[in-house]
């Protein structure tokens, strides 16, 4: 079970770009990119989140170039799970492989606003909006991306599914 509270709602096709703006979508410092995080949407949007809330997209969230920075910064303050409608694809592929817990739920978007407590159970594959006592069902998640989901990412999937000590796996 996850449970947190609701951080923000994007709509439909968003470019993930734009929570840290595209003058920063090369940088690699970190401090930087959470200083500027969803600077352009709330000034006090990091003084509003807590470790453990939640994000929440329309249908084809993370649309355009799968650029690191936005979600490397979410992680960075806590935030690593996303429920969305749906995801576009290299943003999935990539934020799986990151760590960050993906699920699919359609309606989400119109059924939660920010502030929102809500509960995921991965097992009944349900999201509870505590706040509003709404309950939506969210799309099964296959097999291999559950497992990587479950590890953590891609790397500690794979340092356990080949069986090394994480010294010795090779990259």
């Amino acid at each position: 079970m996850i449970r947190g509270k609701v951080a923000w709602v994007f709509g439909n096709n968003f470019d993930v770009d734009f929570i840290v703006g595209i003058e920063n979508i090369s940088t690699t410092d970190i401090d930087r990119i959470v200083a500027n995080l969803m600077r352009s949407y709330d000034e006090n949007f990091r003084q509003s989140i807590a470790s453990g809330d939640i994000l929440i997209g329309g249908k084809n969230f993370g649309y355009g170039h799968p650029h690191p920075q936005s979600m490397m910064g979410m992680r960075a303050i806590g935030i690593d799970c996303i429920i969305a409608e749906s995801y576009a694809f290299p943003f999935y592929r990539s934020e799986l492989a990151s760590g960050m817990k993906l699920f699919e739920c359609p309606g989400i978007a119109g059924a939660v606003e920010r502030g929102a407590c809500i509960e995921i159970d991965q097992q009944a594959l349900t999201v509870f909006n505590k706040t509003s006592g709404k309950e939506l069902r969210m799309k099964a998640i296959p097999d291999i991306p559950l497992r990587i989901m479950e590890k953590g990412g891609l790397l500690p999937f794979l340092k356990a599914e080949m069986r090394y000590p994480a010294a010795k796996v090779p990259i």
